[in-house]
């Protein structure tokens, strides 16, 4: 087993991984003293970066422990790099083999390791694919905040009966039309969900502005 020594990672939830330039401030990152690296063919590395997957207990045996942290002792992590030559991504597991969180790497860093896997072995690793029918997001962590962020304040608005408001919102989006108020609702909220651009940018911007006012 090969091992890549003094990494920075952002470990992030299951369900996100965080391109490098994503990276923020208030990000908890994790020094990684030393992580085990396996080198994996192309078409298993989109499953390891965005799908649910769980491996197998014989690959939970062969890593447990060998990811160590500066700033802790303990050494009970299921965690390593997979890498395809192409990109790298760090993943760790529970002790069901399950995917925690995932995590980029570095720009210079991913190069480092690419460069590092070259000549090695690929590594069969057994896992099965829990969620066939995950889709990936193509937004930044920026437009995910906005289209959650406004989400959640359309919906408020319709049952806090904010009407004004909501028309307002709508109308910024599609212009006054005769629909009823749960029609305008559902076509918003499902608008913004599958086509979130520039307009819900603006919107998101109108919001916020109002609350500075108040």
């Amino acid at each position: 087993m090969i091992y890549i020594y003094d990494l920075l990672l952002n470990f992030q939830d299951k369900d996100r991984l965080v391109e490098f330039f994503e990276w923020s401030r208030e990000d908890c990152l994790e020094h990684v003293k030393r992580i085990p690296l396996f080198f994996v063919p192309s078409v298993d590395m989109d499953n390891f970066c965005h799908a649910s997957i769980k491996v197998s207990q014989e690959f939970l045996n062969a890593i447990y422990g060998k990811m160590l942290l500066y700033k802790k002792k303990k050494r009970n992590f299921y965690g390593c790099l997979f890498c395809d030559l192409n990109r790298v991504v760090a993943v760790e597991f529970s002790n069901r083999g399950e995917v925690i969180a995932r995590s980029c790497l570095l720009l210079d860093e991913e190069s480092e390791v690419i460069d590092s896997t070259k000549g090695l072995e690929e590594t069969v690793v057994s896992y099965k694919v829990l969620d066939k029918d995950r889709s990936c997001s193509f937004l930044t962590r920026e437009e995910e905040f906005c289209q959650r962020y406004l989400d959640r304040e359309i919906t408020s608005l319709v049952e806090n009966k904010d009407l004004d408001m909501f028309h307002y919102l709508y109308e910024e989006i599609f212009g006054v039309d005769q629909l009823d108020i749960m029609d305008k609702y559902h076509r918003l909220i499902e608008d913004l969900r599958c086509n979130f651009d520039s307009r819900y940018q603006k919107l998101f911007q109108i919001v916020r502005l109002s609350y500075s006012k108040k």
